[in-house]
């Protein structure tokens, strides 16, 4: 379960918002980081992708019996 939240909290919620940010896109869609003011959505798309990037890892390992 934990890498399904993992996956969702890093690659649409995380690395999807950063190139939309990367690439000045104006689409916001179902992308949370997005919603936020100007000021906030770098900081938020960051802290998906590191969170996500965590959980995914440690569910990983936790399947694995590490």
């Amino acid at each position: 379960m934990r890498e399904f939240v993992g996956i969702i909290l890093l690659v649409p919620q995380g690395l999807v918002p950063l190139v939309l940010l990367a690439l000045d896109v104006d689409s916001k869609g179902w992308l949370l980081a997005l919603h936020l003011p100007p000021w906030a959505q770098l900081p938020a798309a960051i802290a998906f992708a590191v969170v996500g990037a965590v959980l995914t890892v440690s569910g990983v390992r936790a399947d694995r019996g590490r």
